[in-house]
């Protein structure tokens, strides 16, 4: 009997060590807690960032219950601006995102956002980017190193004007307009303006010295950067929008516990994407009504008129489409084709970035 018994505390005392072996990482991983950092390229006071962004990271610690706390920090605290990708990949930042723009060449397919005339607002610009990513191969591609979480667009891009209203092509004629890339003084060129590159912070000055006519940009910068106080007439066109990613870094996402993964999916993505879009679009709407207050003059080109804009413009599409091609994205066109039938279908519940 005492045999027996002894055999039975031997057995069970083994069992206990050997659950304890087994399941103790599974008991140690949902009770560790994960303090991630987060940054993008917009400032801690940016509309998308105080409306989208911080209410996200709250959001994601009530529902984790406190094992994830994500705290931003505002652009070039934890890396330069221009390496958050590069950031992410190597774990200096846990989250990160940025403009796709800021690495030329690094993300060619999602330069298709860049083209002319694709959506008419962010919040469908942002749905569109979204979608194309979930949808086709060589765009996930781009973001293979980081475990992306959404997507964005910018706001829409206006000409802004200091000594007259730009209501037609041309009224562009002869005139200098700023572009801050390449693709928008491109874009300048093929409208009959006389393109400038003029950096976003030294485009005020150039305005106010007379060295420039306008700039082509979004409405918000033309705020924050002060160029308001040199120009006055703002024509309503919608000519592109700019393509942003938000990731994390991809062996911290491994780490994660498939519940607090779960978490993070169903936040993000289309969601984000979405509410990322609005944001800039409320701004937008609400910079043009200060403006406005101001004395300030808009004119929304109507729809039937940027039929003529979009014709001196849509070259740009096929060069891209050949670009990609040379490159061996042989669905470059199809993939061309679904963005711009994507956008007019959001920009049907979405509408205009602007509103009079």
């Amino acid at each position: 009997m005492r045999k027996t018994t002894a055999k039975n505390i031997a057995i069970i005392t083994v069992s206990l060590f050997l659950s304890i072996i087994l399941f103790s990482p599974c008991v140690f991983a949902k009770s560790k807690k994960y303090k991630l950092t987060f940054t993008t390229i917009y400032m801690d006071k940016h509309p998308t960032v105080k409306n989208a962004f911080i209410p996200w990271t709250k959001e994601v610690e009530a529902l984790s219950k406190g094992r994830i706390k994500l705290t931003y920090f505002n652009p070039n605290t934890l890396c330069p601006a221009i390496n958050n990708f590069d950031s992410t990949v190597n774990g200096v930042v846990d989250i990160a995102g940025q403009y796709c723009g800021r690495n030329p060449g690094k993300f060619p397919l999602n330069e298709l956002m860049e083209l002319p005339m694709i959506v008419s607002s962010a919040e469908s610009g942002s749905l569109v980017t979204w979608a194309l990513y979930n949808k086709f191969q060589g765009w996930q591609n781009e973001y293979k190193d980081i475990k992306i979480l959404w997507q964005w667009a910018s706001a829409t891009y206006q000409i802004h004007t200091s000594k007259k209203m730009v209501k037609n092509i041309n009224d562009l004629k002869g005139m200098k307009i700023i572009g801050w890339s390449p693709k928008l003084l491109n874009m300048l060129t093929a409208l009959g303006a006389s393109p400038l590159q003029i950096s976003p912070t030294d485009t005020y000055l150039a305005l106010q010295r007379g060295m420039a006519d306008g700039v082509l940009c979004p409405l918000a910068p033309v705020r924050s950067y002060k160029i308001s106080d040199a120009v006055k007439y703002h024509t309503i066109i919608d000519i592109n929008v700019g393509p942003f990613w938000a990731g994390m870094n991809r062996q911290l996402w491994d780490e994660l516990p498939a519940d607090l993964q779960k978490i993070l999916t169903d936040t993000t993505g289309v969601r984000l994407a979405r509410k990322s879009g609005k944001t800039l679009d409320d701004g937008a709407r609400r910079d043009a009504l200060w403006m406005k207050s101001l004395g300030h003059k808009f004119y929304v080109v109507p729809e039937n008129e940027k039929v003529e804009w979009f014709s001196k413009l849509q070259n740009m599409r096929e060069v891209w489409v050949k670009k990609m091609k040379k490159k061996g994205y042989k669905n470059a066109r199809l993939i061309l084709n679904e963005a711009v039938k994507l956008g007019k279908e959001y920009d049907k519940t979405t509408g205009r970035g602007f509103a009079e």
